[in-house]
């Protein structure tokens, strides 16, 4: 009996034994998480995401592109807005109505938590790794904390599944889909037919 009970507990050992939890206290350019954004240029970036935050299947396209000092983020789903900010403005653009407003605005980096910002840091940077299940599966993680944010990556061997990133204000999570180095500059442009809306 006493052995049964022993061999019971030893195979629920086994099953349960994943991938351990551990963290590294500092990186030495061999995260999972730096070598898959090794080339990525910080200032110079498009990237394509799907929103995640309230089901796996949501087909919202996030975008998020940086060309130096201009900026552009676009949510495309049910709605579709899209924002961009050079000169020291902010333009939000209403691409059914064919409108935009514009408000002088310092920037409002919607990458920061999500995107490395400092490939330098990244590379050095401390983590905790381990195993996790999203939507049933299960992916290796790093997850990278600065003060109260924290940033997890979720991989698939060696590619980028998921990006989670907390902080005290919100909770966002992202498919991530695709990176382009190059940017093409008519993404910050605003359309000549659009109409200017001031309130």
């Amino acid at each position: 009996m006493i052995k049964k009970i022993v061999l019971s507990l030893f195979a629920l050992l086994l099953v349960g034994c994943g991938v351990e939890t551990k963290v590294i206290d500092k990186a030495n350019g061999d995260s999972k998480t730096y070598l898959f954004f090794k080339d990525f240029d910080p200032n110079n970036y498009y990237v394509e995401l799907w929103d995640r935050n309230n089901n796996k299947n949501d087909d919202t396209k996030i975008i998020m592109a940086r060309s130096d000092d201009k900026y552009y983020y676009e949510i495309d789903g049910s709605t579709q807005m899209i924002v961009i900010q050079k000169d020291g403005y902010m333009y939000t653009l209403d691409p059914q109505m064919e409108n935009y407003n514009k408000v002088e605005s310092i920037v409002t980096d919607y990458a920061y938590g999500v995107l490395p910002n400092d490939m330098m840091t990244l590379r050095v940077a401390g983590y905790e790794t381990g195993e996790d299940k999203v939507y049933g599966k299960r992916y290796i993680y790093e997850k990278y904390i600065n003060n109260n944010d924290e940033t997890t990556y979720y991989f698939d061997g060696d590619d980028l599944v998921y990006i989670r990133y907390k902080s005290p204000q919100k909770t966002v999570f992202f498919k991530y889909n695709l990176t382009k180095d190059k940017v093409n500059s008519t993404l910050f442009e605003i359309p000549d037919d659009y109409l200017e809306i001031t309130y």
